[in-house]
């Protein structure tokens, strides 16, 4: 393995409250009416919020995706890592073992957040939504990471998330996947999706990468 990939949102940083805020105030302003704005996100199984928007609104998706967005970082809001993260973060750094994040985010946000969170220090790259043009489950943004990691073999690679989306854009990459359950909206489809490793805490997924950096030296 050459590089461990992590998803950000309910994998590495606990955002779902701020979200799901953003989420029922864009869908009341746009749509007139309220929504469960949990299952609605659930029903996206990883996907971006354009596809969401398009779902709801067709060609003028931009104007939910706006009002999202405007609400979600036009609020004050406590972005804080998933307990046990750090310590993972600190032994893989250790380990000289190249990190990045792949997000359906916006890049600014997602930086602007790890920076927040006192992360950004443990990655070589951030990809998110305007860096590619296609989208998880697509893996181009797996290879947008890697590329900027300057990796070539994307079958020494482990991607880290928790939504069918990061699972299969891992593999449609050539990558392994690990299911992170600790934050998932979903952990049956999760585990539907087939990853090759299941964690239910960060020291699970931990274990996992030892084991499979430790057969890869």
């Amino acid at each position: 393995m050459t590089a461990l990939l992590w998803d950000l949102d309910d994998t590495l940083l606990n955002t779902l409250p701020a979200r799901m805020r953003a989420l029922e105030y864009a869908y009341e302003r746009c749509l007139g009416c309220k929504t469960d704005p949990l299952a609605l996100w659930r029903s996206t199984r990883g996907g971006t919020l354009e596809d969401l928007g398009r779902r709801l609104l067709g060609d003028d998706f931009r104007r939910f995706t706006t009002a999202y967005r405007d609400r979600y970082y036009g609020t004050t809001k406590l972005v804080q890592p998933f307990a046990g993260i750090v310590g993972v973060l600190d032994a893989c750094q250790d380990a000289g073992l190249p990190m990045a994040v792949v997000t359906s985010k916006v890049s600014w946000g997602a930086i602007d957040e790890l920076s927040e969170a006192g992360l950004m220090g443990y990655f070589g790259a951030v990809v998110g939504f305007d860096d590619t043009e296609r989208h998880k489950p697509d893996a181009e943004p797996i290879y947008a990471a890697l590329d900027r990691l300057l990796i070539d073999d994307h079958t020494r690679v482990l991607f880290a998330g928790d939504s069918p989306a990061d699972i299969f854009a891992a593999r449609n990459a050539g990558a392994r996947s690990i299911a992170a359950t600790w934050g998932t909206l979903d952990e049956e489809v999760l585990r539907d999706a087939h990853p090759d490793f299941i964690a239910a805490t960060p020291d699970e997924l931990l274990s996992h990468v030892v084991s499979v950096f430790g057969g890869h030296q």
